[in-house]
């Protein structure tokens, strides 16, 4: 019997000849336009110049087909028109690549105006120029980079320091991407794009979307394009021991502490809103000053995953901080010129057509909640947990207790950005309040509740979970965080199982609950079916686990 080896098909030798023959076709093609393009005017040679930039020597060969530094010149011709005046510079002493960008020495077009990708060297023309001022020049007020200018002014009126590092400004820069080079990754549209769409890539980024104009957009690009990890202004040596810096503006007259920390870049207060985050107009009168002085020593900590980033305050600076919040920024509601509680009471068609509640709702509900009662609030993408929706999620509401609805409106809900309206409002005034989002928005009546099956009795001994990983990992993620594998899918996001605050006010019967019958509005799915009491009875255990909060 014959063992030795066996013989390949006699087709695996041709497909061999055919994929050589192939490869050797594409590199054929490859070479003939990369010559193609590879050939120049002035009967084949080359424009070699050689300028000198912060000390550096920048070779180009850009003047081949732009002679001059004008305009290309095409085949048949045989004047050009030259450089446009940029006094007092001058492309003799620049070059081309220290302010267009672009691949000076390649000898492909396509190449040579900036490779395919992130854009980082793709030619500027025209307004773009703007974006490259600041590389040579160090940033301040300058005749021709006024948007550029305008670009860093924005980044930190917007307090945009507050979360990114740029190089030369001295703080910020732990919360997001350290900036100081972003010009040398990406291009100026890549830069707008990130702006414009921060969500876009990566998507779970949790910089929020400020409301900017295009041409506000535009401004900041310029700016951010011009931190580059080789300015010019600087020497290497400079830029590595942080020698280099970006001048302080000025505070403005009369600024109080909100305005001089950059809180109202975000948040809002009286007529002032940044349009990203809470309003504190009445903060005083919903938050202790004791939560208020940990939550600005360490937003994370009272209400896990704050996108809020702490803020550097000294001890006069914090307490003059607390001192407004407390006393200031108090009710009572305000609405068109009149208090609450001089509005009148209700017209006779019912709680939807209640006025007063309605402008409650409007001042105060509707910034996450959203005027359609729906969850999409101006504000919601950048709270911790998407809020609760009221608008076509009555089978939520029906198997909630009145008494835990009025009790979340008057104590809030811990660990999240509800706050407890008790001091704010009166309790008719909330009591209208509930009317009217069962009436506008809910569309069942308040007393409408559901019958819901009797959980399994409690094991007299704790059983150990064995099914976490297998059924609610993937939204929940291995420690529990709510970021799983597919936890993007869903909105609201799964809840996070670790936050503290939130779970230890909540008994284990209205945890065993929300796992067994699932909770209406959101992703949650009910596991009544398929968990016994036992493994039910566990999940609860590992819950309080994730939590800390037995």
């Amino acid at each position: 019997m014959n063992n030795g080896p066996k013989k390949p098909p006699f087709w695996i030798d041709r497909l061999l000849m055919f994929a050589a023959l192939l490869a050797c076709l594409c590199a054929l093609t490859v070479l003939f336009v990369g010559w193609q393009r590879g050939r120049h005017h002035h009967h084949g040679l080359i424009s070699d110049i050689t300028v000198n930039l912060g000390g550096r020597p920048q070779r180009e060969h850009c003047t081949t087909c732009h002679p001059g530094g004008g305009r290309p010149i095409t085949a048949g011709e045989h004047t050009h028109q030259g450089h446009p005046d940029i006094a007092p510079h001058s492309p003799e002493r620049l070059g081309c690549t220290g302010c267009h960008l672009g691949e000076g020495m390649a000898l492909d077009e396509t190449i040579s105006h900036g490779l395919p990708g992130l854009g980082a060297r793709t030619v500027l023309k025209g307004k773009e120029m703007q974006a490259s001022c600041f590389r040579c020049h160090e940033p301040g007020p300058l005749p021709g980079a006024e948007r550029a200018w305008s670009g860093y002014r924005l980044f930190l009126e917007k307090a945009c320091d507050t979360c990114h590092h740029v190089a030369g400004l001295g703080r910020g820069g732990r919360f997001g991407p350290d900036l100081s080079t972003i010009g040398s990754h990406l291009g100026l549209a890549q830069i707008e794009v990130a702006i414009r769409e921060p969500k876009k890539d990566p998507k779970n980024s949790i910089m929020p979307r400020f409301p900017l104009s295009s041409a506000q957009v535009a401004q900041l690009a310029y700016f951010l394009k011009s931190r580059v990890r080789d300015p010019y202004y600087a020497t290497p040596m400079q830029v590595q021991a942080g020698r280099i810096s970006l001048p302080a503006l000025p505070a403005e007259a009369g600024a109080g502490i909100l305005r001089g920390k950059k809180c109202l870049a975000c948040h809002r207060f009286g007529e002032e809103d940044g349009r990203i985050a809470p309003d504190l107009t009445y903060i005083g009168d919903l938050r202790s000053a004791d939560f208020l002085g940990e939550f600005l020593a360490n937003p994370g900590r009272l209400i896990p995953g704050a996108v809020m980033p702490t803020i550097s305050l000294s001890d006069e600076e914090r307490t003059q901080m607390l001192r407004l919040l407390t006393t200031e920024a108090v009710g009572p509601v305000s609405l068109h010129g009149q208090a609450v509680a001089e509005e009148a009471g209700h017209d006779g068609h019912g709680a939807a057509a209640d006025p007063a509640a309605k402008h409650l709702y409007m001042a105060l509900c509707q910034r996450c909640h959203a005027a359609a009662g729906d969850g999409f609030g101006p504000i919601q993408p950048n709270l911790a947990a998407f809020p609760r929706a009221f608008a076509g999620n009555a089978g939520f509401f029906r198997r909630v207790a009145d008494e835990r609805l009025a009790g979340s409106l008057e104590k809030g809900i811990p660990g999240t950005s509800m706050p407890p309206y008790g001091r704010l409002l009166d309790r008719e005034s909330r009591e209208r309040l509930l009317d009217l989002l069962f009436g506008a928005f809910i569309g069942v009546p308040r007393q409408d509740k559901a019958e819901l099956p009797p959980l399994p009795a409690r094991p007299a001994v704790r059983a150990e979970d064995t099914l976490f990983d297998k059924l609610c990992q993937s939204c929940h993620g291995v420690a529990g965080t709510g970021t799983g594998p597919e936890h993007l899918k869903y909105l609201p996001r799964p809840r996070n199982l670790t936050n503290r605050p939130y779970f230890a006010p909540q008994d284990d019967e209205r945890i065993a609950r929300s796992i067994a019958d699932g909770i209406p509005g959101t992703a949650m799915p009910a596991f009544r079916n398929r968990l016994n009491g036992e493994e039910l009875w566990a999940m609860v255990e590992k819950v309080r686990t994730f939590s800390e909060s037995r």
